[in-house]
């Protein structure tokens, strides 16, 4: 049964308790979210159920409202998607209704009150709460401390199409509705008293069932997000085998058309027209250098990285240069690795120099001074501001508007990271990553 509280009771629980839902459910979703907005949004939502539930009689109604007002005020003044707003509210309410379901009847039989003590002493909720709002305001400020989240929704900041195409966001959705749903009814079958069961054992089994099921869920949703990370990390992989792959067809097809030059050039011999093969010969040397197509580096995936991004770099009009002042053959890192580290550099500068209408720019340059290996990938496009600098190896972060942007930068640092590496970013005439390699850390960290 649904019952009204006094004006103290939506400053002292209502307020918080909005503002403490909206920070850690959008927390558990990677975004970072204005204090003082939040608090603004949380007045406008709690007075708005206030007046709900001095109204209206039925029990749930209130969540519902709570919901609708969250995503309605926080379009409007966090200008955020309402889809992700949504997912983030309703799982900020599981974990709220999963500490209620356990935390109420606890603390009640502590007060030695009875849930229709809520009504007669309204003071007793305020009291209720603390502890609650307490573990969930602990809770946002360890996962913010150790950077965790269940889903980066920052992919599809600049691509809600994507998110509305997404079966695992549809499937989020229903999740958290179901959820929502049963720790409503739960709450009230308690607060109600219609439970079937005499006792408070019954009560507690329902509970503890709800409560896995919760867990249950916010752990799926953690897989989802992991499912993401996996598809961004097998694409960088595909990329490489396809680098490689063109390679091998390069490859071949130089050696069948170096193979039909040498048998003609032999046939000429065996017909003693000697003539006719020097001016086959001298016309080769003229017109045609197979290793022309191909620049070889001592690195069989660079090369095939170095090549493929040549013919990239010719089909967009790019100046594409780069310098190998170094043997590499004591730079011990994966292929895999060393590819998605440079390839995933190189695209960037590819795409962002294509916004320039006049001359594009790219360059690679590998080093080897003073026993460390240097790398920079610089380009002429636009600048890197102070403030994008600060974010760019965060998880999800992208200024790119397509799904799954966000994570290229983020697991090329944990790439050079895995091999005691050091990345410097630096954008004044030209923006340059710059990648440093002691040669004593090349090897990987097993």
């Amino acid at each position: 049964m649904l019952y009204s509280i006094p004006w103290y009771v939506v400053l002292f629980q209502s307020i918080p308790e909005m503002f403490v839902l909206m920070i850690l459910g959008f927390k558990l979703f990677n975004i970072d979210v204005s204090f003082k907005k939040a608090l603004l949004v949380s007045c406008l939502v709690a007075v708005i159920v206030y007046f709900t539930r001095r109204n209206v009689n039925v029990y749930g109604l209130h969540t519902v409202m709570l919901i609708f007002c969250s995503l309605f005020f926080i379009r409007i003044i966090l200008k955020m998607n309402i889809a992700y707003s949504f997912i983030c509210i309703v799982t900020s309410l599981l974990i709220n209704g999963l500490l209620q379901n356990t935390t109420i009847p606890i603390l009640l039989k502590l007060f030695q009150s009875a849930p229709k003590d809520l009504i007669k002493n309204p003071w007793l909720n305020v009291f209720i709460y603390i502890p609650n709002g307490l573990i969930m305001y602990l809770f946002y400020i360890f996962i913010k401390k150790i950077q965790f989240y269940l889903f980066d929704l920052r992919m599809y900041e600049n691509d809600f199409e994507n998110l509305y195409k997404d079966r695992s966001i549809l499937v989020l959705f229903i999740v958290l509705i179901q959820g929502i749903f049963i720790i409503l009814m739960n709450q009230t079958f308690y607060l109600s008293r219609y439970n079937q069961f005499s006792d408070n054992a019954g009560y507690t089994i329902i509970n503890i069932i709800i409560s896995i099921f919760t867990i249950l869920v916010l752990i799926s949703i953690k897989g989802l997000g992991d499912d993401i990370k996996d598809k961004v990390e097998m694409n960088l992989l595909k990329n490489y085998l396809e680098q490689m792959e063109g390679l091998y067809n390069a490859l071949r097809t130089q050696n069948h058309e170096h193979k039909r030059h040498i048998q003609t050039i032999q046939a000429m011999v065996y017909l003693d027209e000697i003539a006719s093969a020097k001016e086959y010969i001298d016309g080769l040397s003229d017109e045609y250098s197979y290793t022309d197509d191909i620049v070889y580096v001592e690195n069989m995936a660079l090369t095939a990285l170095i090549n493929g991004k040549r013919k990239l770099a010719e089909l967009n009009n790019i100046d594409f240069k780069f310098d190998i002042n170094c043997n590499l053959s004591k730079l011990q890192i994966d292929s895999w690795d060393l590819c998605s580290l440079l390839g995933n550099l190189l695209d960037n500068a590819f795409e962002v120099v294509k916004k320039e209408k006049n001359y594009r720019e790219v360059s690679l340059k590998i080093d080897y001074l003073d026993g460390d290996y240097i790398m920079q990938v610089s380009n002429n496009g636009d600048r890197i501001s102070k403030d994008e600098m600060d974010k760019l190896f965060e998880p999800g972060y992208t200024t790119k508007s397509s799904v799954g942007r966000g994570y290229g930068l983020f697991l090329m640092k944990n790439i050079v990271d895995k091999y005691n590496g050091i990345i410097k970013v630096y954008s004044k005439d030209k923006t340059v990553f710059k990648i440093i390699f002691p040669k004593e850390e090349g090897n990987k960290n097993d």
